[in-house]
């Protein structure tokens, strides 16, 4: 029985060959799609679940309260694993997870940038990374072992064991000898945590001294902890209370100092700005793209619904004469449903073959390592998805067909004129909505990502180079600071004699990558004020164009304005002088020093924040006199800014690297285009844009061919009316405009509906940007109008060949 419910699917797939394909084809282009994002969610889902205790695993989440405000990180101080340790028995292991890069021998004459993750010795007994060499237990254990990736190990021992093989990594001052004591796997895309090699958290000693270690306000790297119950976490934070009384003593401040247990579970997907030294995806993407990835299937679905029901005059004398053949509901019911699901099946197959096509594409634009796999869940993933579509395409005209009376279908008096079907007019003013939908949608972002390349961040970022200079680690941080500068002073001063070399500066942070530090101060009113710095040399005003409001520059001669400071016009304004030229900052904590200088506000931050105060200094040892709070968000190495002459690209980068090798023979060479780093910061956001714009065009071209398809029902139900209007003396025009006023109606309908609801729910993404820029209404009102004249052509095109048919042909009896 059931192989002949599938014979007869199969005839009557055959026999309607152009709604087969239209169906068969929008159906496949909405798989191919949606495997693809809803693979990808599943991944981005299932993150750090392959770890056993994963349940177990906490990161902690430091609040800080300053003059009423609540403010949290990830960074926390490097006592605090030990401490959480010792004071909770709940906690069975604990461990540290602080980043860094090293100079690393390749061989006795290159060396190249090394990253490392130093961590407790418990780290890999709280987390399940698959060790192919080495015990868990003591891999970590000394001081001078390393742990390192299958790929790292590639890249230094070539294909033999490097296990009791030494890498040479400066830390300090000195090249220390690391031997690998572990192999791991190389660490699966779906972990939170990605690293390249692993080391004793003991060398903190290289760039931390005692005060720092023991400090509870000076904070460095992320902690994780892993409990012996789940449930545990509500009274590890109720129990860090009295520990930080106990620990602070009489710096306690009632509410001020707070600790919160972020399950692992939650540590990839969240919205938060700060994310510690993790990579995470923000959940509103995987909603949307989900949302995309139903449309799209509920559009092509729409299409197969509102086919059937449109042949249903060619197939009701099948169904009259089967029922009158006893044939009931269900046994009908069923045999719709068989052709629906052996349609969806052949869409399922080619869709597959099309998500293959597209995953290059999609890894390139979310930069992503996906692959589709066939496990288990992914299995489940497509029969759900075969199962929702067969439901949706199918059970409604399985339900309609299978529900005609035998009597009214063999006196033929069924009817189903188009202008009488609103179901079917609602179906394709619904397809007409989401695509309106979607189309209005990425020209609001398209729009906005526009305004935002082309703002004036007041800062020129065109034609300028970073080139990271080698780091100096040690444990004073002014120190590191100076030797950094030196060493980047020394490679500035080659570069500057150079032709192709328009000028240079010196910086520790740089633009889209949130390297600005954050500090703060008490004034002398006790009140705390937060503002941004950056230190800075050489001509760094000059390669950044940036323009000064009142006073001068900093002098970029060395030594030369070791006491001085130039602040933005935010910071003058929220410290309400008339004229800053000359003040002191308002806390006698402060080293002797005056404003020199007030540039121009530009956008240090991205654009998706307003602009802070901003202090830029020469002497770090000036600024941190005074200073109470200091976060770091990245490496502190000095950047050399180079400004190009205009000369060719390729002789200006020649220049840079012939005189790197000058002044660094023994380090790799390395540098970014600023431009591309601003740009970064909008990455995110540039890839939905990109993801809506392509969701747009599939939703476009299924929704026309769904507009092909209904518009050659309507009129091939109609021919013999046509050929009776034609006789009376109906022009093409006339006949024309009589099809096309009722699928206009439907357009103009989607259309109302689709602008205003894109407005409204496109102000909640564009609410994230500082700077805003809607589209002007003229660009809607085109919009509208090409939807519009699209179905006139395409049912006009339909309506014009049916009026050239011959009326004679079209009234003869059958």
């Amino acid at each position: 029985m059931l192989k002949n419910y599938f014979k007869i699917a199969f005839r009557n797939l055959m026999k309607y060959k152009l709604h087969t394909g239209i169906n068969i084809i929008g159906l496949t282009l909405g798989l191919g799609v949606s495997i693809l994002i809803f693979f990808f969610v599943q991944f981005e889902s299932s993150y750090d679940n392959f770890h056993a205790d994963n349940d177990k695993i906490f990161r902690l989440r430091r609040f800080e309260v300053v003059d009423g405000e609540k403010t949290f990180s990830y960074s926390t101080p490097i006592i605090t694993a030990p401490t959480f340790a010792s004071e909770f028995p709940q906690v069975e292991a604990t461990t540290r997870y602080i980043g860094g890069a090293s100079q690393a021998y390749l061989d006795e004459l290159t060396t190249e940038n090394q990253n490392y993750s130093m961590v407790s010795p418990e780290f890999l007994e709280i987390f399940d990374f698959k060790l192919i060499e080495g015990d868990k237990s003591k891999v970590l254990q000394d001081k001078f072992g390393a742990v390192i990736t299958e790929d790292v190990a590639k890249k230094y021992f070539g294909d033999s064991n490097p296990i009791g093989k030494s890498i040479r990594m400066k830390m300090g001052d000195n090249f220390e000898e690391y031997q690998v004591t572990g192999l791991l796997e190389n660490i699966p895309g779906n972990s939170s945590l990605q690293f390249e090699m692993l080391i004793n958290d003991q060398n903190l000693d290289f760039t931390v001294d005692e005060f720092g270690k023991n400090n509870w306000f000076h904070v460095f790297g992320d902690t994780y902890l892993k409990a012996n119950d789940p449930l545990a976490k509500a009274s590890i934070e109720s129990g860090s209370i009295p520990m930080m009384k106990k620990v602070l003593g009489e710096e306690y401040v009632e509410g001020e100092y707070l600790w919160e247990l972020q399950p692992m579970s939650e540590i990839h997907l969240t919205d938060d700005e700060i994310t510690g030294m993790v990579e995470t995806t923000r959940p509103t993407l995987l909603y949307i793209l989900a949302g995309i990835a139903f449309l799209i299937l509920l559009i092509a679905s729409i299409n197969f619904t509102t086919m059937a029901i449109g042949r249903s005059v060619t197939r009701a004398k099948e169904v009259g004469v089967r029922k009158t053949m006893g044939a009931g509901f269900s046994q009908l019911m069923f045999q719709f449903l068989t052709e629906a699901l052996l349609t969806t099946l052949i869409a399922l197959v080619l869709g597959l073959m099309v998500a293959e096509l597209l995953v290059p594409t999609f890894n390139s634009l979310f930069e992503k390592d996906l692959d589709l796999v066939y496990q288990p869940t992914q299995i489940g993933i497509l029969i759900g998805l075969v199962i929702l579509i067969t439901a949706m395409a199918g059970a409604y005209p399985a339900f309609f067909m299978s529900n005609l009376r035998p009597i009214k279908v063999l006196k033929g008096n069924l009817s189903i004129r188009f202008g009488k079907q609103g179901l079917r007019k609602g179906l394709v003013a619904f397809q007409f909505f989401i695509s309106f939908l979607l189309i209005a949608s990425t020209l609001i972002m398209v729009n906005q990502m526009k305004a935002i390349r082309d703002y004036d961040l007041g800062f020129d970022k065109e034609m300028v180079v970073i080139v990271d200079v080698p780091g100096v680690s040690g444990l004073d941080l002014v120190q590191n600071l100076v030797d950094g500068f030196e060493n980047a002073e020394t490679y500035r001063q080659a570069l500057v004699g150079r032709s192709e070399v328009e000028s240079a500066g010196i910086s520790i942070a740089t633009y889209g990558d949130e390297s600005f530090w954050d500090s703060g101060f008490e004034t002398n009113e006790k009140e705390q004020f937060n503002f941004r710095v950056s230190f800075v040399g050489g001509d760094y005003f000059k390669s950044m164009g940036l323009e000064m409001a009142e006073g001068r520059a900093l002098n970029p001669d060395i030594g030369a304005d070791s006491s001085a400071f130039v602040i933005n016009e935010t910071f003058a304004k929220a410290m309400n002088w008339e004229d800053p030229l000359g003040e002191m900052l308002p806390n006698s904590e402060f080293a002797p020093h005056q404003i020199v200088g007030v540039v121009k506000d530009f956008n240090h931050n991205s654009l998706y924040k307003e602009i802070e105060p901003l202090l830029l200094a020469k002497s770090p040892k000036l600024l941190f006199s005074g200073i109470n709070t200091l976060m770091i968000h990245a490496a502190f190495n000095p950047k050399v800014l180079v400004k190009g002459s205009g000369t060719d690209f390729e002789t200006f980068k020649s220049v840079l690297e012939s005189e790197w090798g000058k002044v660094f023979p023994m380090e790799s060479f390395s540098f970014s285009f600023m431009d591309e780093k601003v740009q970064n910061q909008y990455k995110a956001d540039e890839r939905l844009g990109k993801m809506v714009f392509f969701a747009a065009g599939i939703a476009i071209l299924i929704a026309t061919m769904g507009l092909f398809a209904m518009a050659a029902l309507s009129i091939a139900g109609r021919t013999k009316e046509i050929g009776i209007r034609k006789v009376l003396g109906a022009s093409s025009l006339s006949i024309s405009w009589m099809f096309n006023r009722e699928f206009l109606a439907i357009t103009v309908a989607g259309v109302l509906i689709a602008l205003p609801l894109s407005l409204y729910l496109m102000q909640s993404w564009i609410a994230q940007f500082a700077v805003k820029d809607w589209p002007s209404w003229i660009n809607f009102v085109l919009l509208a109008i090409l939807g519009i004249g699209f179905t006139l052509l395409i049912v006009s095109a339909q309506a014009f060949r049916a009026t050239q048919m011959n009326p004679v042909k079209t009234l003869k009896d059958e």
